[in-house]
């Protein structure tokens, strides 16, 4: 009994001790603000009393931080690939219009999109694409004109993929014979 008592004791003698550890300081005499120089005489601006937007100042802002080149020599742009999307463009002989093609396959990964265009191009003997639409690649193939053709191959493409559909798209209209 005389333990508990004298642990309990002991942990009140603590809490008072920190408590009184964690009171401020008696505070020191207040110093006075020290005034900012401005690099003009105007007045500060209170918005409370005059409720308008200042006048601009006459001297020129600096920046804040200072531009700094990060080579000397001169980039060139030459030597950059361009995604292979972008770096096929349409031969002269080419020309889009609208038109129909298959959907495959579609994915979120790029690579994995390529490989199945270039899979699908050896299966089904069409040229294939890949087109990214609101963040997927879409793996579509063949160029049919009308409706009806892209439903008559639609029927020997699901040979090897069952879940394709026709879809409109811009396609390569070849001319002559």
């Amino acid at each position: 009994m005389k333990r508990s008592v004298l642990r309990y004791c002991a942990v009140v003698v603590s809490c008072v001790s920190l408590a009184g550890c964690a009171t401020a300081p008696p505070s020191a005499p207040s110093a006075k603000p020290v005034p900012v120089e401005r690099a003009t005489d105007a007045k500060p601006y209170d918005f409370r009393s005059e409720g308008k937007i200042p006048p601009t100042t006459d001297v020129p802002n600096e920046p804040d931080i200072e531009e700094i080149g990060i080579s000397e020599s001169a980039i060139d742009v030459t030597d950059a690939e361009a995604p292979p999307d972008t770096a096929r463009q349409a031969a002269p002989e080419d020309t889009l219009i609208d038109g129909f093609r298959a959907q495959v396959f579609a994915t979120a990964d790029r690579e994995i999109a390529e490989n199945a265009a270039r899979v699908a191009t050896e299966r089904l003997k069409l040229p294939s694409y890949v087109e990214l639409d609101g963040g997927v690649y879409k793996v579509r193939v063949g160029d049919f004109a009308t409706r009806p053709e892209a439903d008559d191959a639609l029927v020997a493409i699901r040979r090897q993929y069952t879940d394709a559909w026709v879809v409109p798209a811009k396609i390569r209209a070849r001319r002559g014979p």
